[in-house]
């Protein structure tokens, strides 16, 4: 199957309490690695805020999924675990293939500088939570996850040298990270999975990369659509089993997708996210098919 580019992220509106503290932020941070380490996806460049992380991923389209599977689950886990419940968290990622240039060095500056974007008074190089500090930087340069709370630069650990205890508070998971991954500070760190060339080779160059960086809303407007239009719109699962039944019903002369063919059932995701707008999740529930299936065939 063909790599390509994939932009993971989640609405930061039905999360708004994703995050609620430093330790949870640091974990999800570190679920990034995690998730990398778990399946064959591919991180280019990621960011992650109190409500919801962005995540550019290369690499099988299945792998991608997988990635974003693993992300979801283990951070639904480790939320119930720390505070005893959901919390009233929705937390829910969405997954869409980037094909065009153009748009590809929009979303991958857009997934960096989210930080900044949202007002926080850090440049993306300096956000400790985002792998903005790799790109286009000098040899020399002192990466913030190696600097501790007094600002001692520290130096980095094997994974495989930590004691048990410290190895599942690092990845929150009964999981684990290779054994030669280096960690500072409680952070897993970008540079032992991010492709930094993959993403550096989007811009070429220090001066485009530069140009993007202080690009107006316009091209972030851009990304802002097409994750709407990703998203689609979800409504209650009652009204949509019956948008579902009726469209069944005008299309194969049968109520329900019980007794259609899968060929069908790919014509009625189409037709359901052409008239309804509905999410790809919604769809794969009512057309009972993978999420796999509908990423190949509705773009």
């Amino acid at each position: 199957m063909e790599k390509k580019y994939y932009h993971l992220f989640a609405n930061g509106a039905d999360a708004r309490n994703f995050i609620t503290n430093k330790d949870e932020m640091k974990a999800a941070f570190n679920r990034v690695g995690l998730c990398c380490s778990l399946t064959g996806a591919i991180v280019v460049a990621f960011s992650v805020e109190e409500s919801h992380p962005h995540v550019l991923l290369w690499g099988e389209y299945d792998d991608c999924l997988k990635f974003k599977s693993y992300y979801v689950d283990i951070s639904v886990r480790c939320i119930s675990r720390r505070r005893g419940s959901l919390d009233g968290v929705k937390f829910r990622c969405e997954l869409y293939e980037v094909s065009d240039p153009s748009y590809l060095r929009n979303v991958a500056m857009y997934t960096i500088i989210q930080a900044t974007k949202d007002g926080k008074p850090v440049m993306p190089y300096d956000y400790l939570y985002g792998s903005g500090p790799l790109y286009f930087r000098s040899e020399k340069s002192v990466l913030p996850w190696l600097v501790d709370d007094e600002g001692v630069v520290c130096k980095p650990l094997r994974f495989g040298d930590l004691k048990e205890r410290q190895k599942q508070i690092v990845c929150g998971s009964t999981s684990r990270i290779p054994e030669d991954w280096l960690v500072c500070n409680g952070y897993i760190l970008p540079s032992n999975y991010v492709d930094v060339s993959r993403f550096e080779g989007i811009y070429i160059t220090h001066n485009c990369y530069r140009v993007f960086m202080s690009s107006g809303k316009d091209k972030y407007s851009v990304v802002q659509d097409k994750m709407a239009l990703v998203r689609g719109v979800i409504i209650d699962d009652l009204e949509a089993r019956w948008l579902c039944e009726t469209i069944t019903m005008e299309l194969f002369g049968r109520k329900g997708t019980r007794h259609i063919t899968p060929q069908q059932r790919i014509i009625l995701a189409r037709a359901l996210r052409k008239r309804y707008s509905f999410s790809l999740r919604q769809i794969s529930m009512l057309t009972k098919l993978p999420e796999t299936e509908l990423g190949e065939y509705i773009k």
